[in-house]
């Protein structure tokens, strides 16, 4: 029997079965493989579909089994509940499930100065849940029972569900899996780890661990088959959970490697770190501490700032995170150390460096600069979703372009795109006859390494773009030069070996991160944004039409053509749209849509699909909307 099924269900995968429902296994147990897996188990008394159904709105059953709260999962139960199925749900995901609304409507302050970092895939209303259920609780079907198994990893509190169904052991995995030796993504997997005091802006791979033990919990089994929710259905657990495990210590081990966070968190809390994930006898290496030495005396150090002063009094402030910077920096001008504020260069958009510069702009009557590419974020940062976000905007700011120059009394001043610890990111070289250039990098890199540690943040993969090009950019100053990462007191060089170790351990993450996930670039395991909706957030009032446009890159080494489809929310009306245009690799293309907007005041979310060639995910991204009442 066990030959049988595993040959059945081989020819399903490769051949396409001609069953109306899907491979049938038994006559208890049928998978549908598909952008969601559907598994229909028939017991005497009861018929139960776990994750959902796809696209077959007719096809109904007594129960569906959820294994997590993601939206971009959760869509596909939608139908069968609306025909009746009652809900099984992790009891631990309960309020994320059954009243989403309260974390909305939280969100609309939270999302700014976020240093959680969880995914927002959450479902924009909540679903009745007929029964919760938590590690070993169990759903009798007559004759066949399904026993709950708590494997979090991919979300904090995601189910797996195991039952015997003809002499065979199957584990309906959720999104533990994805395929032998693969998971969906990184970003998923961003947390805190408590144990050595890193919060979740900093926690790369926080759940790695969770998920190393729900990988052996799910081993220990012993099944015959592991059903995920999405990808792969695997016939040889073992082998596919081993490799999973492995390759998830492999990228681990390469990160820690690069990361900067040596320098801030040292040998110890690293070691935690690495032990969760590596075991307590772990094999791996952090970078030893590049050279480094007082900040020269022109510049100025405050907090997160720096101020560049010219021996003729004027100056230039990089980054303005609080107002002790404006008060350090007034104390200078009534000192006369300076006579002026020039401008403000800005080197990302993060809280920390800009949620003063408004105020600084004001109080010294001085010009905003930035690189091109993040003048948006800065000046809007409300129709953005990204970590750390600012959330008083930067009113004028002038446009850089990568390359471009400005003299600066006795400083030339060279604009850079520098897209390092953030997408959104600068840097600024200083040099002139008397002194060693100095690059002000942002928070790109430190004496140990790459500032990389939150993955939210779009640190890109690709050959010229991300740190790479960063990398290739502080190659190309030669050995005479200083780096300044305004979280460190010092300033500090890479050597030409130590540049060589930093990128051929980036290379190797990347290779890593091919090997560890399901995509076809290993970009999109780390960008959770290659798809987005801009604006992210908005507040408007009853019935407004607005215009919305859904940005997507192209990570793919081939040409894309891509379909959006939009999820309104009810009230909401689709006016026009425009069609996706073919996409080289590496590009980006955009959809503007128009929508009219519902007209009762509360909290809404405009969803939409992504679909291209090997590419479907469904309920993937959103816009938060916010309707006022009139006389707000």
């Amino acid at each position: 029997m066990k030959r049988f099924v595993i040959s059945t269900l081989f020819i399903f995968l490769t051949v396409c079965s001609q069953a109306s429902f899907g491979a049938k296994l038994t006559n208890r147990l049928e998978i549908k493989a598909g952008t969601v897996n559907s598994v229909r188990i028939r017991g005497d008394e009861a018929t139960a579909i776990v994750y959902g159904v796809v696209d077959r709105p007719q096809v109904k059953a007594d129960w569906v089994l959820l294994s997590h709260h993601r939206r971009d999962v959760v869509w596909a139960a939608e139908s069968l509940i609306a025909n009746g199925a009652k809900v099984v749900a992790p009891e631990s995901e309960r309020a994320l499930i059954e009243n989403p609304e309260a974390f909305w409507q939280e969100f609309q302050q939270a999302r700014f100065h976020d240093y959680a970092q969880q995914s927002t895939k959450i479902l924009a209303t909540g679903l009745k849940v007929a029964k919760w259920m938590t590690e070993g609780d169990e759903l009798d079907l007559g004759g066949v029972t399904l026993t709950a198994l708590e494997t979090p990893g991919f979300t904090r509190g995601s189910l797996s569900y195991v039952s015997e169904i003809a002499g065979q052991k199957i584990v309906f995995t959720g999104d533990l899996i994805a395929g032998v030796g693969k998971i969906l993504d990184i970003y998923s997997y961003q947390d805190a780890i408590e144990e050595a005091n890193v919060r979740g802006y900093h926690g790369y791979g926080g759940r790695f661990a969770a998920l190393l033990d729900s990988l052996e919990k799910v081993r220990a089994l012993d099944a015959d088959m592991l059903v995920p929710a999405r990808g792969q259905v695997i016939t040889k657990p073992r082998q596919a959970l081993d490799k999973l495990a492995s390759r998830i210590r492999d990228v681990y081990r390469s990160y820690l490697s690069t990361s900067a966070l040596n320098w801030y968190f040292k040998e110890e809390r690293m070691g935690l770190c690495a032990k969760r994930v590596l075991g307590e006898d772990a094999d791996f290496s952090l970078m030893p501490y590049s050279a480094y030495q007082d900040t020269p005396e022109w510049i100025w150090v405050k907090g997160t700032s720096r101020l560049i002063i010219s021996e003729t009094g004027h100056s230039l402030l990089i980054d303005c995170g609080n107002t002790g910077v404006i008060d350090g920096v007034k104390e200078l001008l009534q000192a006369g150390i300076i006579n002026k504020v020039d401008g403000i260069f800005v080197t990302h958009y993060h809280d920390d460096h800009t949620d003063s510069v408004q105020q600084a702009s004001e109080e010294f009557d001085c010009p905003v600069y930035a690189l091109r590419h993040y003048v948006d974020i800065l000046r809007h940062p409300g129709n953005y979703h990204m970590p750390c976000l600012h959330h008083i905007p930067i009113k004028e700011v002038l446009a850089k372009q990568h390359g471009e120059t400005m003299q600066f009394h006795e400083f030339k001043l060279t604009f850079r795109s520098f897209p390092g610890q953030t997408f959104y990111h600068g840097a600024l070289l200083v040099e002139s006859r008397e002194e060693s250039p100095v690059f002000f990098i942002g928070d790109a890199f430190s004496p140990s390494g790459m500032d990389d540690y939150c993955v939210l943040n779009r640190n890109l993969l690709h050959k010229n773009d991300g740190f790479l090009f960063c990398l290739e950019q502080v190659k190309a100053l030669g050995n005479d030069y200083w780096l300044i990462n305004e979280h460190i007191p010092h300033v500090f060089r890479f050597s030409e070996k130590e540049l060589e170790s930093l990128e051929k351990g980036f290379r190797t993450r990347i290779d890593a991160i091919q090997e560890l996930t399901v995509w076809d670039d290993p970009n999109y395991a780390v960008d959770e944004q290659w798809a987005s909706m801009y604006p992210y957030g908005l507040s408007v009032k009853p019935g407004t039409v607005h215009e919305f446009n859904v940005t997507i890159t192209n990570h793919s080494g081939k040409r894309r053509d891509y379909e959006v489809d939009f999820r309104l929310p009810e009230g909401a009306r689709l006016m026009s749209v425009t069609k996706a245009t073919k996409v080289p690799a590496g590009a980006f293309t955009g959809v503007r849509v128009l929508i009219e907007l519902p007209s009762k005041p509360g909290h809404y979310l405009v969803r939409a699909d992504i679909k291209s060639d090997g590419i479907d995910v469904r309920d993937w991204i959103e816009s938060t909307v916010t309707i006022t009442a009139e006389d707000e």
